[in-house]
């Protein structure tokens, strides 16, 4: 092999490990759809929450009605994605048992387009205690942005969007408590 083919070589191969991590990245933050560049948030801050119901795969039911009277912590994800996997430990582990018993705050995860089964074993697997409900379709989701997970957003009592983060939360997991315990 002459020193043509090597250079040659060396491009190619640091071509397709680029090409390799663009899209592990796109698949996650970007999640593949129609168009994946361009994040359209279809609920942004000061609007009010739509109009949802989704089930928790063993019959519990909520209903976006019941963040009226609450201040609350929404959160969309899908277990496969990378930086869900790094903020949804934390958010268990740190903001559910600052929240969890006082009836004035709530907490709802949203899983996107997967089975029970699947978010059932995520959670026995990571030990999750906070609670989960299903969007299959994406049906809910899709009332929220085109693609982009996860997403966080404070709603207060007034079922009102106070606060959004969208791919990856740059706060602390202290400063979201305090936020969801404010009074906006």
């Amino acid at each position: 092999m002459n020193d043509v083919e090597t250079q040659m070589n060396i491009i190619r191969n640091t071509f397709l490990l680029l090409l390799a991590f663009s899209v592990i990245f796109i698949s996650c933050v970007k999640d593949g759809d129609n168009i994946p560049y361009e994040v359209i948030n279809y609920v942004e801050v000061d609007d009010p929450i739509p109009d949802f119901t989704v089930s928790d795969g063993e019959g519990h039911s909520f209903h976006s009605s019941e963040f009226k009277g609450k201040r609350s912590l929404l959160i969309l994800y899908n277990t496969e994605c990378p930086d869900c996997g790094k903020v949804l430990p934390n958010i268990d582990a740190i903001v559910w048992p600052a929240i969890k018993d006082n009836p004035g705050y709530s907490l709802i995860t949203v899983s996107r387009e997967e089975k029970a089964e699947t978010v059932k074993a995520y959670w026995a697997k990571n030990r999750f205690t906070m609670p989960t409900y299903l969007d299959p379709h994406r049906n809910v989701f899709s009332l929220f942005a085109n693609n982009t997970i996860p997403r966080l957003y404070i709603i207060n009592d007034e079922g009102v969007v106070e606060w959004m983060a969208i791919g990856k939360l740059n706060i602390s997991y202290e400063k979201l408590i305090a936020m969801i315990q404010s009074a906006g």
